[in-house]
């Protein structure tokens, strides 16, 4: 998930947060017998609004109701906003639990998604995050976890397994610490990817997110004195179409690799005018989302239907509704622990953005295939959409 803020806010949150948690009291929630209460306390105002899942979590459970429900029983999604304010998330999932909710979804942040789930652990009740592509909330500070996509070391290999295949030899890579991880260490597992194909990192440059004029790196870039192949950065809309735009500008005729952060329709925006700027730009992400795909067909049912999910992150709520949906008739149970159980010794869970997803052998991340989107004339093609071999192993 892009825009993961800075672990070390984590640390500055802590007291806060220890606090709230005392405040807290051992529940068990009374669930209706009727329905099945899935609590989503998610940034629907504010930056992070676009990124949020409620649209899609809301359109599958109305799917699924339309078909009569699960074992004779409606998905009632509760929805709030919780905007970037971790104390806002505490106060949700407590009122969530209280209400029934047999999983949650939160901030997709690990300094917001850790209290989180030590909240909900005193319920026997998990979180259930469709787009957290954190290394951290895989350390097992948390054991009542998971993420519906996996870890950006994946997204990372696979980009860089197709950038090898094209011959690509140098590499810059672009990084910031203000995205955590995703934004700071990304970068560096695609590089030890291509280096270890036979590549090269020949610089390692800072960014700043925000950032409108890429001048300084371009000019670091053309002082190496060696072709740069490719540029890779996990970073967001709109700063990745500026460097685009100013690389070619600059004469910098390399590949502009990426992470999950390049898919927003605003990128495929920018080859309006001249779809050849596009050619060499590919990134990895969390699920096909060219025309065709599984997502924007689950997005032209739910605008049928009057819903209406702006693009692929919002789209992933419908992973969350669907592998509860289908725990809940797997097992016969409510149980929000019986629900974790079957989900973690599940072979396979059919799901919206992947063909399915296991988590028997990961435990807290989805084992899947890792989609890499790239144009063609403008027009988003599926370069491939493998579980990658090599992924470094200096994360987990």
């Amino acid at each position: 998930m892009p825009h993961e803020r800075p672990f070390n806010q984590q640390e500055r949150k802590m007291k806060k947060t220890l606090t709230a948690l005392a405040c807290l009291t051992l529940a068990t929630p009374a669930i209706a017998a009727d329905t099945i209460k899935i609590g989503l306390g998610v940034p629907m105002t504010g930056d992070y609004a676009p990124y949020a899942e409620w649209q899609g979590a809301r359109c599958m459970a109305e799917k699924i109701n339309a078909g009569g429900g699960v074992n004779g029983m409606d998905i009632e999604v509760l929805v709030q906003d919780s905007a970037a304010d971790t104390q806002t998330a505490i106060s949700l999932a407590q009122k969530f639990l209280d209400e029934g909710a047999v999983m949650l979804g939160t901030i997709p942040f690990s300094d917001t998604m850790i209290p989180v789930a030590q909240v909900a652990k005193s319920y026997g009740v998990s979180i259930f995050q469709p787009q957290s592509t954190q290394v951290e909330m895989h350390a097992g500070i948390v054991d009542n976890f998971f993420t519906g996509v996996s870890p950006d070391p994946f997204t990372a290999t696979a980009a860089a397994n197709h950038a090898l295949s094209l011959g690509v030899k140098n590499v810059v890579l672009m990084t910031s610490d203000e995205g955590g991880s995703w934004s700071a260490r990304t970068p560096l597992w695609f590089g030890d990817v291509v280096e270890a194909g036979g590549g090269k990192v020949v610089a390692k440059m800072n960014f700043s997110f925000g950032t409108s004029d890429w001048s300084p790196q371009i000019a670091e870039m053309k002082a190496l004195g060696t072709d740069v192949d490719a540029v890779y950065i996990s970073s967001i809309m709109p700063d990745i179409s500026v460097l685009i735009r100013q690389l070619k500008s600059a004469g910098i005729d390399a590949y502009v690799i990426g992470s999950d952060g390049f898919d927003d329709p605003s990128l495929d925006a920018i080859g309006s005018d001249d779809p050849s700027i596009l050619d060499k730009v590919f990134f990895a992400t969390l699920a096909p989302s060219h025309d065709g795909s599984a997502v924007t067909k689950f997005i032209a049912e739910c605008k049928e239907m009057g819903i209406d999910v702006p693009g692929l992150f919002p789209a992933t709520g419908a992973d969350t509704v669907a592998v509860v949906a289908w725990a809940v008739e797997k097992s016969g149970s409510t149980d929000p622990s019986t629900i974790a159980d079957t989900i973690r010794n599940a072979d396979s869970i059919p799901v919206v953005t992947v063909d399915s997803i296991s988590f028997k052998e990961t435990t807290t991340y989805a084992q899947r295939t890792i989609p890499v989107m790239g144009y063609k004339n403008g027009e988003r093609v599926l370069i491939s959409n493998e579980i990658p071999a090599n992924t470094p192993t200096d994360w987990n």
